[in-house]
């Protein structure tokens, strides 16, 4: 992730910022906005060559899924592509996780005879012992960091397939200090198999490494190989999304909400203090949204006119952040923008609520993990998120969706729960509604304002 790319970007960008336009003027008004950037390919070429991906393949598995993890091990590196460099972490030594492949160097490159010889090799993958402590996952991201820093291309992965064994729960501190030594070095998914694993770590490693985590079966072979064909998508693996503020501007945060749910972090320089520079990761052909929250002093502001208080770029593509501050006594209402704020907040809640409501059950807490999965489904029944549901009926019954009803049996299987988790980490994108294009207009025969379904003014009658 850190090497240069060679590769343009390939993505064609479009910004566009939903706000509420008329606010109340305060010292210190708080000002949300929903920012939405779509991305499309451009170019003849839909994905990036596969010559400038290096992966890794860890697999952490106990004795007893040994041999089916290396008949999945076989097939997937049968199916890699053409072109891609790879190596195979197993088993955990005195040393760290053994190498399984190459067997020679520390790297291979597919072709039609390598990927033959890696496939025969499989057999060589060693499960991670019962007879000693776990090795950590954050033993397995410092092996593969000690491989990408010989192979500096442009997209480097890691692919931990895990069955929990590999986890100490006394490492935690450990682990987060892993994350943070290969963040910008690597990215990295997980797939975890049976249902013996925490999804706490799990989520950590890929939150943090930018990746995804989810369940597969013992045959992993399919999972691995939808992974790289993602990867490949993936056409710009870093990106700042920049927030440029007036000098009254303060306090500027910014955090995604789709396609994954984090918070971002600011980057300032002396040289440019209103200026905030926004890391993200993994840009692919597709659409992202992001709450946009900000702090502005309109106490110099003139009242009743639009003022720029930001602009919001990615790459060559900016839009502005626009309000108007309305006078003393006028009462803000719901027109002039913002029509998709509400949305993705709800969008955001019910996530989070289903989210809880998963914890709530692991360990058992009934109560809590009905008021939060009901919570979900009434917010889903409202937005018309229909796998919230899906979800929730796979753990209780639904007596009320609109209302939000909800009950949890007596016994809860906690594998399904566990997958749960990771599942609402990487759940379906919400089809927001569009944003509406540029400033409210005006009716050229009277100049009252007018929206911009409008077809007739309402003021004087004239056709628009």
């Amino acid at each position: 992730m850190a090497a240069p790319d060679p590769t343009p970007t390939g993505l064609r960008f479009v910004v566009s910022v939903d706000v509420r336009r008329d606010q109340q003027p305060h010292h210190d008004t708080r000002i949300d906005a929903h920012v939405r950037v779509k991305a499309t390919g451009t170019g003849p070429q839909d994905q990036r060559p596969a010559t400038e991906l290096a992966v890794v393949l860890a697999l952490d598995v106990g004795p007893a899924r040994r041999q089916d993890a290396a008949a999945a091990l076989a097939a997937t590196l049968r199916a890699l592509p053409d072109g891609v460099s790879f190596a195979v972490l197993g088993g955990a030594g005195d040393h760290g996780p053994g190498q399984c492949y190459p067997l020679r160097g520390p790297w291979a490159l597919a072709d039609t005879d390598e990927k033959r010889r890696a496939a025969f090799s499989a057999g060589r993958v060693a499960p991670t012992p019962d007879d000693r402590p776990p090795p950590g996952y954050g033993t397995w991201l410092t092996a593969a960091r000690t491989l990408f820093a010989g192979r500096p291309l442009p997209v480097r992965h890691l692919i931990l397939v895990t069955d929990g064994g590999g986890h100490d729960p006394a490492g935690e501190a450990a682990l987060g200090a892993g994350i943070a030594a290969c963040e910008g070095e690597f990215s990295a998914d997980v797939l975890a198999l049976g249902a013996d694993w925490d999804p706490a770590p799990l989520l950590a490693l890929t939150e943090g490494l930018h990746g995804t985590a989810d369940t597969a079966p013992d045959r992993f072979a399919p999972a691995v190989t939808r992974a790289l064909r993602r990867l490949r998508q993936v056409l710009s693996p870093e990106l700042p999304v920049t927030v440029t503020g007036r000098p009254a501007v303060t306090g500027i945060a910014l955090s995604e909400r789709q396609p994954r749910q984090h918070a971002l972090v600011p980057l300032t320089t002396p040289e440019h203090p209103h200026r905030y520079d926004f890391a993200t990761h993994q840009w692919e052909p597709g659409a992202r949204d992001y709450l946009l929250t900000v702090r502005a002093d309109a106490s110099a502001d003139p009242l009743g006119v639009l003022l720029q208080l930001a602009t919001v770029s990615v790459g060559e593509a900016a839009a502005p952040l626009v309000v108007r501050w309305l006078p003393p006594g006028v009462a803000v209402g719901a027109d002039g923008g913002g029509g998709t704020l509400d949305a993705m907040n709800a969008a955001t809640r019910m996530r989070t609520a289903l989210e809880r409501g998963y914890a709530a059950l692991d360990p058992m807490s009934r109560e809590e993990a009905e008021r939060q999965f009901g919570l979900a489904v009434r917010l889903a029944h409202e937005i018309g998120a229909d796998w919230v549901l899906t979800k929730v009926r796979t753990v209780a019954d639904i007596v009320d969706g609109p209302r939000g009803l909800v009950r949890v049996g007596p016994t809860v299987d906690r594998g399904t729960v566990r997958e749960g988790r990771l599942h609402v980490a990487s759940g379906p994108l919400l089809d927001l509604p569009a944003h509406a294009g540029g400033p409210p207009g005006k009716c050229p025969g009277c100049r009252h304002p007018a929206g911009p379904g409008a077809r007739y003014c309402i003021a004087c009658g004239r056709r628009l």
